[in-house]
């Protein structure tokens, strides 16, 4: 059996980076920390009872976008820099160990609260505990030690990530994946019920929205992460091509659970046309659910390679044949009465439907 050539195992650990963000950031936190833990070893004198701190700066600084280890680097500085002073100034009241306790806790919870931490805010607790409990006889020393060492592990994992930097646009291919097929999926619902004996309630689509908001909310999360990544990132010229699309893909597909949303709010209103007894409304029906499968056809072809480039456009032949036919249809019936403008309405948001991801 022959050897994997190294050209081949590079390209797979360059795809399961892409495919698995997690594992790269793992790899450069360990990296991170344990240069920091040998960088501080010759560090002696009361900074010295203390090296672990500096690990412990580079696995909190450590993020998938450089610009998030400058920021996480930042705001826990600042965060320790607020409890350090807190458990300091508290610790010169000489109040009961108990009343100190008390207000340490008071004050540190209220000021973790400021915006400007972030999600680094618990720190400040943390550092005000530390400080107060195991730096009570010398806390000068104790703040120094735990204050730098800290910073220079952060420092260590900030130039880590940005030789090792990240674009993590596979999980944003993902998550337009899942939000592609459920938008197709809604289509389809859509279309079921158009055709079928019941009628459409509105509670119905009011459970939709709910079922889209998650997916929304995800895709822009990790589309604002794989922007910031994009920033300090050497690399990121590389992929700014497959980084453009990714982002004019999100954007469509935003514009198309409006569309969705719109549409469901239409087809649920019981007064439109489209739920008369007469042939044309029944036509209207049939036309319009052909529409929407149409559509939700093309999401489900957009399938993308997620580690390179992405496939070729969705095809829309038949979604845009079949849109048209609906626009034709709600022209010939409006020209006969205006009860079909909530038709019209639907033919419009699935025109804008397959231009935005066409």
């Amino acid at each position: 059996m022959s050897a994997t050539p190294p050209t081949e195992l590079l390209r797979r650990a360059r795809v399961a980076t892409w495919l698995h963000p997690r594992w790269l950031l793992a790899l450069k936190t360990a990296l991170a920390a344990g240069l920091a833990w040998l960088l501080v070893q010759p560090v002696g004198g009361d900074l010295g009872q203390y090296h672990y701190y500096a690990p412990m700066g580079a696995a909190v600084a450590m993020s998938t976008t450089v610009v998030g280890s400058v920021r996480t680097s930042l705001q826990t500085i600042v965060a320790i820099a607020i409890g350090a002073a807190i458990a300091t100034g508290v610790g010169a009241l000489d109040a009961p160990g108990w009343l100190a306790l008390g207000l340490t806790i008071a004050v540190a919870t209220l000021i973790a609260g400021l915006h400007l931490l972030g999600s680094m805010g618990g720190w400040v607790l943390v550092a005000a505990l530390f400080v107060l409990v195991i730096g009570g006889r010398d806390p000068g020393a104790y703040v120094a030690a735990y204050l730098g060492l800290t910073a220079f592990g952060a420092l260590v994992a900030t130039a880590v990530n940005a030789l090792l930097p990240q674009l993590p646009l596979a999980p944003v291919a993902r998550a337009q994946a899942r939000l592609r097929h459920r938008l197709a999926a809604e289509l389809d619902g859509l279309a079921e019920a158009l055709l079928g004996e019941d009628v459409v309630h509105e509670s119905t689509w009011e459970e939709q929205r709910r079922r889209l908001e998650p997916h929304l909310t995800s895709l822009r999360e990790l589309v604002a992460e794989a922007d910031d990544a994009r920033r300090a990132n050497w690399r990121a010229g590389r992929w700014s091509q497959t980084a453009d699309r990714r982002y004019t893909q999100a954007r469509a597909l935003e514009r198309l659970a409006g569309c969705v949303d719109e549409v469901s709010v239409l087809v649920s209103d019981q007064r439109s046309a489209v739920h008369a007894d007469e042939e044309s409304a029944r036509e209207l029906r049939e036309t319009m659910a052909r529409a929407m499968r149409a559509v939700a056809t093309m999401l489900r072809s957009a399938d993308e390679d997620p580690v390179e480039e992405d496939a070729d456009d969705a095809p829309t032949v038949d979604a845009e044949r079949t849109v048209a036919e609906l626009g034709l249809l709600v022209a010939r019936l409006a020209s006969l009465d205006d009860k079909h403008l909530p038709a019209a309405a639907v033919w419009v948001n699935l025109e804008r439907a397959v231009e935005a991801w066409a």
